[in-house]
């Protein structure tokens, strides 16, 4: 049965008030409230988490690096070009300016790439000016989002992944390997400062009104060709639930890597009918060649790329989140993806 949208909500309002009233010493402004610095303010995760920022009275500043200014009472905004030259010196001029308590550093590419240079500067390169400027500034707090397909979809996968799983990639998919890229630039940032605090949430396939990522692409089509003879399991996650997880890493006594789910997994097929679609089976040769025509027409398809995730499932375990971060998924992955159709 879908999920009371009234009784979400008053679900997710009662979260919101319990965290914010647990706030740890170290991401403690000295005096006043929490102030907390974001990139990517504008995507589809910052316009998830800035609302829940601005309701949150114990959030005394938003500090906004970005190149638009977001709507806001508690928004101080500074603008950053991730990808220019001089990035790194912007930051950390507006760190300095500016300092904060908590950085979420969430500027990533969700959306279809047409520029992979472009996608590469903004992620890679942006990642290092990021980081660069937040050590230097010694922020006690970063977040960052992070996708669980950086496992890779692997047949000799166990049944569910931990956050101890290396991360696989798909080497076909420079979408996947970049963000790999960052998580190692991520990791090895926390090796060399010991001080901040970090947290790297780990989504599953997101869903929602907003969201367009490769998998709400590919569950755009009324009719969506799949694989012969593969139905891999597959995760998904409302974006409400991700806004949560964002929200409430605010304030955990917690830190390192986090798989994030939704409650459930689903064969394939089953949540490609839960999007109002149905699947097509097609042998592997014809499969690529329909893929590689939708893409040539500018259709919502998904990549040639990332084949390997119609081959194998990658079900990731979110024990730890809700052990350490206290995230309990509202929503089951069928009512995540039926939420395209309301969209």
């Amino acid at each position: 049965m879908a999920s009371n949208p009234d009784a979400s909500r008053l679900t997710s309002e009662v979260h919101l008030r319990y965290h914010a009233h647990s706030r740890m010493e170290a991401t403690q402004a000295s005096k006043g409230g929490l102030r907390v610095a974001v990139t990517g303010a504008a995507g589809e995760q910052g316009q998830l988490l800035l609302p829940l920022l601005e309701q949150d009275a114990d959030v005394e500043s938003i500090l906004v690096l970005d190149v638009a200014k977001p709507s806001g009472d508690k928004v101080e905004f500074h603008r950053v070009d991730l990808t220019r030259h001089d990035a790194e010196s912007e930051l950390s001029e507006a760190l300095a300016e500016h300092p904060v308590d908590v950085f979420y550093h969430l500027a990533f590419l969700h959306g279809p790439v047409r520029d992979g240079s472009l996608a590469h500067e903004l992620e890679v390169i942006g990642t290092m000016h990021v980081l660069s400027a937040v050590g230097r500034a010694r922020v006690p707090r970063l977040i960052v989002p992070s996708l669980t397909a950086l496992y890779g979809a692997r047949g000799e996968h166990p049944a569910l992944l931990s956050e101890e799983t290396p991360l696989a990639g798909c080497p076909g998919s420079r979408y996947i390997t970049d963000k790999v890229e960052v998580e190692k630039q991520v990791r090895a940032f926390r090796d060399r400062h010991p001080e901040t605090r970090v947290i790297v949430l780990r989504f599953a396939p997101l869903f929602g009104p907003r969201m367009n990522n490769p998998a709400t692409r590919m569950l755009a089509y009324g009719v969506v060709p799949t694989l012969l003879g593969f139905d891999p399991l597959w995760q998904a996650l409302h974006e409400e639930d991700a806004a949560r997880a964002l929200y409430q890493s605010l304030s955990a006594n917690a830190e390192g890597e986090f798989n994030i789910v939704g409650r459930g997994v689903l064969p394939l097929s089953t949540l490609i009918r839960q999007a109002g679609g149905r699947p097509l089976p097609l042998p592997g040769p014809l499969y690529r060649t329909v893929l590689q025509t939708m893409t040539t027409l500018g259709g919502p398809g998904f990549p040639s790329a990332l084949l390997d995730y119609m081959h194998f499932g990658w079900v990731a375990n979110g024990e730890r989140a809700e052990e350490e971060l206290g995230f309990i998924p509202m929503f089951h992955a069928r009512d995540a993806v039926a939420a395209m159709r309301r969209s």
